[in-house]
């Protein structure tokens, strides 16, 4: 695979990736608290509590999941207690920074675009 191939299939895949987050309003809450607090580590109820924002926590467990998953959000554990904070891995980071500057609104109308 070359250089190019590769740059097309990460651009890609990252694509996919915010296009999966940005469509629900859990994810997109996520990302727009952690774009706020980028050097911040946080925990489940703290995030919740901030974010608030008429989802239940069923969603934010499987949006925090993922995020975990897809490696957008780092867990660590001290004293019991999960703490989850921005990945320190610069594209995605530079990604979720950039995508938290539009609202929900803003991008249903770019996903209608798309």
């Amino acid at each position: 695979m070359t250089v190019s191939e590769v740059k097309k299939s990460s651009s890609s895949y990252i694509e996919q990736l915010m296009k999966k987050f940005i469509r629900n309003r859990s994810y997109l809450g996520l990302l727009r608290f952690f774009a706020s607090h980028p050097n911040g580590r946080f925990s489940k109820l703290a995030i919740v509590h901030a974010i608030d924002d008429e989802c239940n926590r069923l969603e934010m467990d499987q949006a925090l999941g993922e995020m975990v998953g897809e490696k957008i959000l780092l867990v660590s554990s001290e004293y019991g207690n999960n703490f989850y904070a921005l990945t320190k891995e610069e594209v995605l980071r530079r990604l979720v920074l950039n995508v938290a500057i539009f609202g929900w609104r803003d991008w249903q109308l770019v996903l209608e675009h798309t």
